[in-house]
């Protein structure tokens, strides 16, 4: 399937990474902001992240009807962000694979993720990012409350309609998914999150990385294990990977793992550094925005704590 005949939609452009494999890249304006993925198992259809909608999840399960003829068998969440699982509930009928703790992390926050999906939480957030971004002056900092806003009014859009699906099946390290193309999901541990998942196509060299990588958007790095995540990039570097389909960005090739290395290198050794010292040349053009501000703040507690300092005291 040719890229002319896979037509955007208002929250999706889709892109051909192989034979019977798509990229849902999200668009910005639309009701989905993570990337997703539908892949032709052999077996079966796997949607791979579900979005942040109904609405857009509804895309992807077109897309896989449109590519794999019959809608999808199987999802999986790359981590539990809402971002990438509130689509879930559209597959609900279907089994939907995470990490072990990905599913426990949405389990035990449930009842406050609820609240913060209710709709006068979300008008109240964003009300506060409009107000903060009419008074923000830095350009950097503007474009960062503009993604979030977008997201406050894509949630906002179906709020009415979001139920928290928590994935139904889960694996530790390594699932073979069913079907010729012997396709897998592998997590080798804390990175953007506390157990990230990926999508491994090893005979293509094809990579779906979640937010373990990401191309033209900082890494939120508030929820994870910086350090571990530079030795996850690396065992993604020894899968040989010659194009990755990141969780936000356009499709990319190991460029994309060198330079998410480079950000969180670089964001560690400035959070250890004295403040007021120039910022390291990796991060130095994302100075002044909201990201890595947040970033430098949560590497700078993180570091302090037993857990960053190596210390278990």
């Amino acid at each position: 399937m040719t890229p002319e005949e896979l037509e955007a939609t208002p929250h999706y452009s889709f892109v051909p990474v192989g034979e019977r494999a798509i990229a849902a890249i999200a668009r910005f304006g639309g009701r989905s902001i993570c990337n997703s993925g539908v892949v032709d198992l052999g077996e079966g259809a796997l949607v791979f992240d579900t979005g942040m909608t109904p609405g857009s999840a509804l895309d992807l399960e077109t897309l896989a009807v449109r590519v794999c003829g019959a809608p999808p068998t199987l999802a999986a969440n790359s981590h539990w962000h809402m971002d990438h699982v509130l689509g879930n509930q559209t597959f609900g009928k279907l089994p939907i694979w995470g990490t072990r703790r990905t599913r426990e992390i949405l389990l035990e926050r449930r009842e406050e993720l609820s609240v913060e999906l209710t709709k006068e939480k979300l008008e109240a957030d964003l009300h506060d990012l409009e107000r903060r971004r009419a008074s923000a002056v830095s350009s950097g900092v503007q474009r960062d409350l503009e993604f979030w806003i977008q997201i406050q009014r894509a949630v906002l859009s179906a709020v009415d309609e979001l139920r928290l699906t928590p994935p139904t099946h889960t694996f530790d390290t390594h699932l073979a998914l069913p079907g010729a193309r012997k396709a897998v999901l592998r997590s080798f541990g804390a990175g953007h999150t506390e157990a990230d998942a990926l999508l491994v196509l090893p005979e293509e060299k094809l990579v779906f990385a979640g937010d373990l990588v990401l191309v033209g958007m900082q890494p939120s790095m508030g929820s994870g294990d910086p350090r571990h995540w530079l030795t996850v990039l690396d065992e993604i570097e020894r899968l040989g990977p010659e194009r990755i389909v990141p969780g936000h960005g356009p499709v990319t090739d190991a460029k994309g793992i060198s330079e998410t290395r480079a950000y969180l290198t670089g964001v560690l050794e400035a959070a250890e550094a004295p403040e007021g010292r120039p910022l390291p040349s990796s991060i130095a053009r994302w100075e002044g925005t909201l990201s890595l501000d947040e970033n430098l703040k949560f590497a700078r507690r993180w570091l302090s704590s037993p857990e960053g300092s190596g210390t278990t005291a």
